[in-house]
């Protein structure tokens, strides 16, 4: 039940008001920003289901200020942190007005929307201005990944590498400096995926920084930890003795290397222990 107290007056008229759920982390967006939601829309009488993304599977993306969604969400998605899941009031001013939506919002409907921001980002044009952009972003699911927010990091670091990834057209020292942003930013997601148990992705990732960067010890340590989560003891081994080929006395590498091995015997133990049980 929602009471007054737990509302917070979006508008000064009092007709969009909003209920945080979860709260978000980090900045809000800013005017002019495109974000990325989740919703499930209702009417509010009723409480009737009339649009979802959820439901589509499929998230929603828009840019503040650009018409493209009703005043409601005009005010009150700026007033929201990434990862915020909130309830947003609406009046039917802030809403679809007199006449409503055919066949789907009646005239002069109430409405409530179940909200979570995704992540939100800026435009961003020539190559220098699309540089520090994803540095801007990267720097922003850093601080995510600080404080234990997994998802909301991957999804800045993935709007980063966005910004870069198919950044050719610039001066060659902007090239070099978008090659190594974009190895960090890929390793960044990989640490995401391995948090989230997402191990196939994170190889993945981690492949593509190499495609990047060989000499990456960094992309070779994530690939170590990925094959020994999936149970892929000699692609472990593999990958990690590349890496100590760049830098032979790399202690993470060592120790990445005798606990593969370790889980390898180990694994080569108990499948010896369960043949000779199966051929008693």
């Amino acid at each position: 039940m929602v009471t007054d107290s737990d509302l917070i007056k979006i508008t000064e008229d009092g007709q969009v008001t909003k209920r945080i759920i979860k709260p978000g982390v980090g900045k809000v967006p800013e005017k002019n920003n495109t974000v990325t939601v989740h919703y499930d829309s209702y009417i509010a009488e009723t409480n009737a289901l009339f649009d979802s993304s959820r439901e589509r599977r499929s998230e929603f993306t828009f840019t503040l200020n650009n018409g493209k969604v009703i005043q409601a969400w005009e005010f009150a998605i700026p007033t929201m942190k990434v990862g915020e899941e909130a309830e947003i009031f609406c009046t039917s001013d802030y809403g679809y007005g007199d006449d409503g939506r055919q066949y789907i919002v009646p005239p002069k409907a109430k409405l409530r929307f179940e909200v979570n921001l995704l992540g939100f980002w800026e435009a961003a044009g020539s190559a220098t201005e699309r540089i520090l952009a994803a540095e801007k972003k990267k720097i922003e699911g850093n601080d995510f990944f600080k404080v234990g927010a997994t998802n909301e990091a991957l999804f800045a670091y993935k709007k980063a590498r966005e910004y870069i990834k198919d950044l050719w057209n610039c001066e060659p020292e902007e090239l070099e400096k978008c090659r190594f942003l974009l190895v960090a930013i890929q390793l960044n997601i990989a640490a995401c995926y391995l948090k989230l148990k997402n191990y196939e992705y994170a190889i993945e990732v981690c492949k593509r920084a190499l495609d990047r960067d060989s000499s990456s010890v960094k992309a070779y340590y994530r690939l170590g930890q990925a094959y020994l989560e999936t149970g892929e003891f000699d692609e472990g081994i593999k990958f990690v003795n590349m890496g100590l080929q760049y830098d032979t006395n790399n202690d993470a590498l060592k120790s990445m290397l005798k606990l593969l091995e370790a889980k390898k015997q180990k694994y080569v133990r108990d499948s010896k222990k369960i043949y000779k049980k199966m051929c008693e």
